[in-house]
């Protein structure tokens, strides 16, 4: 039977208040145990559903928040460096200084490089078809297609950096197939990386980023450093979607059909990958958009069509076609003449 300090207690005291101690001390103890425990089993009657529906809501609570964050941005990940990138080739005047490999994609990859001339170029290979976005300092955000199976990295984006001074680098690869409205086509920030991250869970895919620096001697810096800005990104985020394509960049043109008739719509068009220019037929009237310079983060603008349309025509020609002087299919066709296709492309329309 087991005893309590305060039956002991009491019968100490007990004892004390008479003046000499009972001859069975224990004896008093346990009829005080046995009366303690007759009262604590009637309560325990009627308070052991109250426990166990405590009980089950704190357990119900864990789970719900354990539910909420399993799909939390994965740890930061190291990757594995290759000890013979050094050796290999250079690119664009630039010397091979890093390369670091990935096996996961939706998860943030990070790692730090020091620069040993003024330029610094990163260029990816992947796996599969992915995006892979990168910030190499707070605000100097950046992505592009990795295309599986390319006989060499994608281009090369260059910025200006000082030489000595240690760069961090976060990249993050995400599939390309994903095409949800909040999927890769619509991070424009690492804040919009880190909330698609929260709601996607990692998944194996292997990829790599390999970094030069050096004197750059090709106009791939003056296009990286310099690069077209379009002067306000209207928003697509909350508007119905009308349609939504992808297509290699062929020089072909093709009608893409919408979901119902549009009169004031919101265009967007993204080239990745070599994909260059578009030209956009829309009721009647034809626009020539340059997507390359926004690379992933597309070229997005307002359209009115009066009387509406149920369809747009488009056609992407790759960066080695050349200037887009004439736009009507039989100009295209010889400016794709002798030039394979290239890149990717996307096209949405909106209503607005």
């Amino acid at each position: 039977m087991a005893l309590e300090l305060k039956d002991l207690t009491e019968v100490m005291e007990a004892g004390s208040a008479r003046g000499v101690p009972s001859p069975d001390l224990l004896d008093g103890v346990r009829r005080r145990v046995r009366r303690g425990n007759r009262l604590r089993a009637g309560a325990a009657a009627f308070g052991v559903v109250l426990v166990a529906g405590s009980a089950f809501g704190i357990v119900q609570q864990d789970g719900n928040a354990r539910g909420r964050h399993a799909l939390g941005p994965a740890p930061t990940m190291t990757g594995v460096v290759n000890q013979d990138f050094p050796e290999s080739a250079g690119r664009d005047g630039m010397q091979p200084l890093k390369e670091v490999r990935f096996s996961t994609l939706r998860a943030k990859g990070r790692f730090t490089v020091t620069p040993t001339g003024p330029f610094m170029g990163v260029a990816l290979r992947c796996s599969g078809d992915f995006m892979v976005y990168k910030e190499v300092k707070p605000g100097v955000f950046d992505g592009g297609g990795c295309s599986k199976g390319s006989p060499d990295d994608s281009a090369t984006s260059v910025s200006k950096v000082t030489p000595g001074v240690p760069i961090t680098i976060e990249v993050v690869a995400v599939p390309l197939q994903d095409s949800s409205e909040q999927g890769p086509n619509t991070l424009s920030s690492m804040a919009d990386v880190n909330r698609y991250l929260g709601s996607h869970g990692p998944m194996s895919g292997n990829w790599s980023v390999r970094v030069y620096s050096g004197q750059c001697n090709s106009d791939a810096c003056t296009k990286s450093i310099h690069p077209p800005t379009q002067s306000k990104r209207l928003p697509v985020a909350g508007l119905k979607r009308l349609a939504r394509v992808t297509g290699t960049a062929d020089g072909s043109s093709r009608t893409v059909p919408l979901k119902e008739p549009g009169k004031s719509m919101r265009m967007r068009v993204t080239c990745v990958d070599g994909a260059a220019v578009a030209v956009a037929r829309i009721g009647g009237r034809t626009k020539v958009v340059d997507c390359e310079s926004a690379e992933s983060m597309g070229i997005v603008w307002d359209q009115e069509v009066e009387g509406g349309t149920n369809g747009i025509e488009i056609a992407v020609l790759p960066a080695e076609a050349g200037k887009v002087h004439g736009t009507v299919d039989a100009a295209l066709a010889k400016l794709m003449k002798g030039v394979k296709p290239a890149g990717k492309w996307t096209l949405e329309v909106y209503a607005h």
